[in-house]
């Protein structure tokens, strides 16, 4: 039974990644397309954004994507990202040498007291015209992360419902640009769940707000995509919502909700 149970995942794995595999043949404007959204969504389209760090958050945020940078020590339940993206946008163009010489990698700014006053020192104004430079292959790493982050789930979640249910509507959201944007973006803006990022039980990723859409995947393939769209912008608004009412008081998070809607009401736009 063990062997049966390893070669059904394996089977749904290689599903999971022959169905997303039409991201990559995105066209280059496509990809452009993204990448200039999600650098609007995260920076206002401003270089100056593309180095940041939040009011109340325990690390800062860099690039189109405001991927997270841990300084040394700090001990937090959020993903990761700017090492991965800096290992992959090298391939293409190096950073700053002394992003290259640091080892380990951690952010060079241990507290937001410090980032703020070298704002425009010598370093960050390296790595802001690099970022800058690099937006195209770092709206790459966002669609390629995704096609991964979502395939590893399927094995690694113990989610609700059947995978092929989560596989099936993803699929669906892929096949048109607005639902194509809409899932990568929002994975990137905020993930796609895991036990560790979650206030009392309750998650708020790419997979709790499709298991919330609690559709009947017959059901789908007759229903228009702006309509599963707008499905899916209500079930992320209910779930972010619900982060909000049980995040800690000290966190104050009900000050990004407004912010959080109006990001998602964009995924109705061209």
């Amino acid at each position: 039974m063990a062997s049966q149970s390893v070669n059904t995942v394996n089977q749904e794995s290689s599903l999971s990644i022959n169905s997303l595999s039409l991201l990559g043949e995105l066209s280059d404007s496509e990809k452009q397309w993204i990448g200039d959204r999600i650098y609007q969504n995260e920076c206002a389209s401003k270089v100056e954004n593309l180095t940041y760090w939040g009011k109340g958050e325990d690390f800062p945020s860099f690039g189109i994507g405001h991927f997270i940078w841990f300084p040394a020590g700090v001990q937090t339940n959020f993903h990761e990202t700017f090492p991965d993206m800096v290992r992959y946008v090298s391939n293409f163009k190096p950073p700053p040498q002394w992003v290259i010489d640091l080892s380990p990698m951690h952010s060079p700014w241990p507290n937001k007291q410090l980032f703020d006053s070298a704002r425009s020192s010598e370093q960050l104004n390296e790595l802001r015209t690099w970022l800058y430079e690099t937006k195209s292959y770092q709206s790459e790493f966002i669609i390629k992360q995704f096609l991964q982050r979502f395939s590893n789930a399927l094995d690694d979640n113990l989610v609700v419902r059947d995978k092929q249910y989560y596989i099936q509507l993803v699929e669906i959201l892929l096949s048109f640009k607005k639902g194509r944007f809409a899932v990568i973006d929002y994975v990137n803006f905020k993930g796609l769940g895991n036990s560790k990022e979650q206030y009392k039980g309750q998650q708020w990723g790419l997979l709790s707000v499709l298991d919330s859409m609690n559709f009947n995947i017959g059901l789908l393939k007759n229903m228009p995509r702006e309509d599963i769209l707008d499905k899916f912008i209500f079930s992320a608004k209910s779930r972010l919502a619900l982060r909000v009412q049980l995040a800690p008081k000290s966190r104050n998070e009900q000050r990004w909700l407004k912010g959080w809607f109006v990001r998602l009401d964009g995924y109705r736009l061209d």
